[in-house]
C-alpha cells in the first residue's frame, strides 16, 4: 500500500462524515427497534402500521395529544436535570421517587400555609417548600454517602419506601379529603394552584419552570463549578489532589437531584392533579433517570429525552384505548423503542456508567475516598489513620 493510501486509511473522520454515521447508525437502531415490535404485535394478531399509528397520534396529532406529551415530558426534563449533576458528580439516586413525593407533600403543606395570600407569593413559596422537602429527603442518604461512603443506591432506594409509607399515612389521616373514598388529599388552596397554559389540555404553568431549570442546567454546565464536578465524577484521586472537595460535591450534587425532584413534585400537585394520590409520583423519578442518561446528562439531550419518552408514554395510553392494546405489550414496545434511540446516545451512556462504577467502587473501599497525603503510600496513610 502507498504512503497516501496509508495516509488516507488512517485520517481522521470530518464532522461531517461523523454525524453521518451517527444518524445512520441511529436510524437502523430504531428501525430494528421498530422492526423487533412489529414482529411481536404480529404475533399478537395486532396490525403494527395502526398500533404505531396510534402512538404518533396519541402523542401529537392534536392539541390535546400534544398538551399530554408536553405535560407529562416536562417533570421528566426536571427530575433529569437534577439527576445529571448527580451523574456527572459520579453519584446515582434512585430516590427520586421519593424525593418527588416529599416535594409533592411539601407544596401542598406550603400551600395550605399560604392559603390567604396573593398568587404571587403562595405559588412561589410552594415550589421552595416542594424544593425544600425534596432535599430534605435526600439529605441523610448524601450525608450517608459523604462521610461515610454508604452507597446512594441502596439508601436512596429505601428512603423511597419512606415516603410512601408517609404518603399513605396522610392521605388516610390528616391530609385525607372529609368524604372521599379512596385516599386522596384535599385540593391545593386556588391561590397556590397553575393555571392552563392550552386550554383543554393537561398543560400547566409550571412547565415554565423547565426552561428555568434547563437553562441553570446549561450555565452551570459551562462554570468552574460544574467544571469541578465533572473532574470529580472522572478522576476523584486527581480532584482530591488539586483541592477540590469530594465531600462537598457529592453532599451538594445530591441535595441538587432533591431539590429538583422536589420541584417536579410541586409541578404534579399544584398543576398536574391539584392533590396528592397515593400515585402521584407514577414513574416519574425513574424516567426522569432515564432521560438523564439517554440524554448523556446534557441540556438539551435531556430535553429531547424528556419528549420521547412523554410521547411514548402519551401515545403508549392513547393506544391502549382505541385498538385495545394490553398495557404490558405497550411497554414492551415503548421499551424497544427507547433501546433503539439508546444506540445514539451510546457513548455518552457509557462513560456515565463508568463514572457510577467508579462511585460504587468508592464507596465500597475499593478506592481510596480521601486524599493520600504526599510522600505516603496508601496503606501507610490508612495505617496512620487507623492508629490515630
Amino acid at each position: 500500500m502507498s504512503q497516501d493510501a496509508a495516509a488516507s486509511v488512517s485520517a481522521p473522520e470530518s464532522p461531517f462524515e461523523r454525524r453521518t454515521i451517527s444518524l445512520t447508525t441511529s436510524l437502523l437502531a430504531v428501525l430494528a427497534a421498530l422492526g423487533l415490535g412489529a414482529i411481536i404485535l404480529v404475533a399478537s394478531g395486532i396490525n403494527p402500521l395502526t398500533a404505531y399509528g396510534a402512538i404518533i397520534t396519541g402523542s401529537f396529532g392534536s392539541s390535546f395529544a400534544l398538551g399530554e406529551t408536553l405535560a407529562r415530558a416536562a417533570p421528566l426534563a426536571v427530575v433529569g436535570a437534577g439527576a445529571a449533576v448527580a451523574l456527572r458528580a459520579g453519584a446515582i439516586t434512585i430516590g427520586a421517587q421519593g424525593q418527588l413525593v416529599a416535594g409533592s407533600i411539601g407544596a401542598l403543606v406550603t400551600g395550605f400555609l399560604f392559603a390567604g395570600a396573593p398568587s404571587f407569593v403562595a405559588i412561589p413559596a410552594a415550589a421552595i417548600g416542594g424544593m425544600v422537602f425534596g432535599a430534605v429527603w435526600v439529605l441523610i442518604p448524601a450525608l450517608l454517602r459523604a462521610y461515610m461512603n454508604v452507597n446512594e443506591i441502596l439508601s436512596t432506594l429505601l428512603f423511597n419506601e419512606f415516603a410512601f409509607l408517609l404518603l399513605a399515612y396522610l392521605l388516610n389521616n390528616p391530609l385525607k379529603e372529609p368524604r372521599a373514598i379512596t385516599p386522596k388529599s384535599k385540593t391545593i388552596p386556588e391561590n397556590a394552584a397553575l393555571g392552563d397554559l392550552l386550554g383543554g389540555t393537561r398543560l400547566h404553568a409550571g412547565v415554565v419552570a423547565v426552561a428555568v431549570v434547563i437553562a441553570l442546567f446549561f450555565i452551570w454546565t459551562r462554570s468552574v463549578a460544574g467544571y469541578r464536578y465533572d473532574l470529580y465524577g472522572e478522576n476523584p484521586q486527581l480532584a482530591h489532589s488539586l483541592g477540590i472537595p469530594g465531600r462537598r460535591v457529592l453532599l451538594n450534587s445530591l441535595l441538587i437531584s432533591g431539590a429538583t425532584a422536589g420541584l417536579a413534585g410541586w409541578m404534579q400537585v399544584a398543576g398536574l392533579l391539584g392533590r396528592l394520590y397515593e400515585n402521584i409520583a407514577e414513574e416519574i423519578g425513574f424516567f426522569g433517570l432515564v432521560a438523564a442518561m439517554l440524554g448523556g446528562a446534557q441540556p438539551l439531550g435531556i430535553v429531547a429525552a424528556s419528549l420521547l419518552v412523554g410521547a411514548l408514554q402519551a401515545g403508549g395510553l392513547h393506544m391502549q384505548s382505541t385498538e385495545g392494546i394490553p398495557a404490558t405489550l405497550s411497554d414492551v414496545i415503548q421499551a424497544l423503542i427507547l433501546l433503539g434511540f439508546a444506540v445514539r446516545y451510546a457513548p455518552q451512556i457509557t462513560a456515565i456508567g463508568q463514572r457510577v462504577i467508579r462511585s460504587v467502587r468508592t464507596s465500597l473501599g475499593m478506592l481510596p475516598h480521601q486524599r493520600v497525603p504526599k510522600g505516603k503510600t496508601r496503606s501507610r496513610g490508612r495505617r496512620s489513620k487507623g492508629a490515630q
